[in-house]
């Protein structure tokens, strides 16, 4: 991961500087901020997003290894629909899904089109800390997945 803490909300259409390392993606942006605060002592740049364009973009530029996928992104687009998109974009991405708005039928697809975490909004302490564990054991997977192979 990254060097720096930094939180930067990509805007569709704005160029961001950063490679973030986390993206949190949702429609709300009270929610977007928090999450990135709980975050925050997280060694890696996290960056938010009400987009599913920016995301995607994010995605396309090697950055956001990790997203965390919040309800409602766009409008029409179910999370069903959106995950395959962004596999597509980035087949290495983790994808950990914070979201209430999913039908049983939706939870079963986005689980076989590889997320990595499905749990609820978080509203409460313990889902505040659900949602930190399952960051640290992504960042985990990356770090295992990077990690050079070493013949014996």
């Amino acid at each position: 991961m990254g060097q720096s803490n930094e939180t930067k909300d990509c805007v569709e259409g704005e160029a961001v500087m950063l490679q973030p390392d986390i993206i949190i993606a949702a429609k709300n942006q009270v929610s977007r901020t928090r999450m990135a605060r709980v975050l925050a002592d997280k060694d890696c740049v996290i960056e938010s997003t009400g987009s599913a364009a920016c995301l995607m973009e994010s995605l396309l530029r090697g950055g956001s290894l990790i997203v965390i996928l919040g309800d409602g992104l766009e409008e029409g687009l179910s999370v069903a629909q959106l995950i395959p998109l962004l596999k597509s974009c980035n087949p290495r991405a983790t994808i950990i899904l914070a979201a209430d708005d999913v039908s049983p039928a939706e939870e079963l697809k986005v689980r076989q089109q590889g997320v990595f975490y499905r749990t609820t909004r978080p509203v409460c302490t313990l889902a505040w800390e659900e949602l930190q564990l399952a960051v640290e054991c992504a960042c985990s997977k990356l770090q295992l997945a990077t990690r050079p192979v070493q013949a014996h």
